[in-house]
């Protein structure tokens, strides 16, 4: 049976954490739980800072690994207490690396991704979604059906709402919590731009 994906929460939205000391993301990462935004990564290089995050968050938010490109990661990440991993690319090897660890694989084209699904992965991830147009957004939901597919890279408010409608389980701009935002003076205009990706609201 394959691992399901942690819920993806009320806006549909996953937020890749910028790679900061644990210390340095905790005043952010309480920003992201009061917005309502509770599926976050950390990269590879960030494991040794999951446990903390977990600790004080893990009661109210979803953590993964994104770039996870070994099975080494991916069975690091599982130790580590990662609640999924995500690839960008169709790496079918990392969904057998810790059978109960829920997998996202990449790829661009439908087959790739449909190829994706087929090897056990939760879900597949467009990487990167800006390389084609809205028409693509509007087209591969559909053609992948049931497979959940999510719209990974540098999505726009307005792409995002096209592929969720469009049938997506989720956006993910891999961009969108910016690390100068995160070790700002305030934290405002981390605030304000999560607020205006509320999607569903």
């Amino acid at each position: 049976m394959v691992p399901s994906l942690p819920d993806l929460g009320m806006h549909s939205v996953i937020l890749s954490l910028p790679e900061l000391d644990a210390d340095e993301l905790v005043p952010a990462c309480e920003v992201l739980c009061q917005e309502s935004f509770k599926l976050w990564t950390v990269a590879p290089g960030q494991l040794a800072e999951l446990p903390a995050l977990l600790r004080l968050f893990g009661r109210r938010a979803k953590i993964g690994v994104h770039g996870v490109t070994t099975v080494e990661e991916a069975v690091a990440s599982a130790a580590a207490g990662a609640a999924f991993v995500a690839s960008n690319y169709l790496q079918p090897e990392l969904v057998a690396a810790v059978p109960e660890l829920p997998v996202i694989l990449g790829g661009l084209t439908p087959t790739e991704l449909r190829a994706g699904m087929v090897a056990g992965a939760a879900a597949v991830q467009l990487v990167p979604n800006e390389a084609f147009g809205t028409s693509y957004a509007r087209t591969l939901p559909d053609l992948l059906a049931p497979c959940p597919l999510i719209a990974s890279g540098r999505v726009e408010r307005y792409q995002a709402e096209l592929w969720l409608e469009s049938g997506g389980v989720a956006v993910w701009p891999r961009e969108l919590v910016d690390p100068d935002d995160v070790l700002g003076d305030t934290l405002d205009d981390l605030r304000a731009t999560l607020q205006t990706w509320r999607l569903g609201d």
